[in-house]
């Protein structure tokens, strides 16, 4: 009995630490997850920003090359798990990649506009503000 008692008395405390290790384990890879997927979307914003650059300059084969790379990072982020207002703004951009890559390609007036829009949406998912000039 006594060995019962004193096996207990040792093994508890361990199991229990055991147990709340494994739980911090487990939030940590939950914010190490959500940390990732901001990192990747603040790469689609910035991608989106050097895009906007490229037409505000008129350089519009720059601006194609960069709206192919800006779309498949888009696509790609898509097919990941993220929160839904991510998903929902992700899928609403790449909705428009036939629409952008015709107003680059006849230098539509219009371009900037949409542009502004997905900056406004990708801020919004990352939980930036919107407000002000962009």
């Amino acid at each position: 009995m006594l060995v019962v008692v004193t096996f207990l008395a040792g093994f508890w405390p361990q199991h229990r630490r055991l147990a709340e290790s494994q739980g911090q384990v487990r939030s940590l890879q939950e914010r190490l997850t959500s940390a990732e997927s901001r990192v990747r979307l603040g790469e689609i914003l910035g991608q989106l920003l050097q895009l906007s650059d490229a037409v505000r300059a008129k350089n519009f084969g720059q601006a194609a090359t960069l709206s192919s790379a800006f779309f498949d990072a888009v696509r790609q982020e898509v097919a990941r798990a993220n929160p839904p207002e991510a998903t929902d703004a992700l899928n609403s951009i790449l909705q428009t990649r036939d629409r952008v890559t015709t107003a680059i390609a006849g230098t539509d007036a219009g371009l900037e506009s949409i542009l502004r829009q997905h900056e406004e949406a990708l801020r919004r998912a990352l939980g930036y503000p919107t407000s002000g000039p962009s």
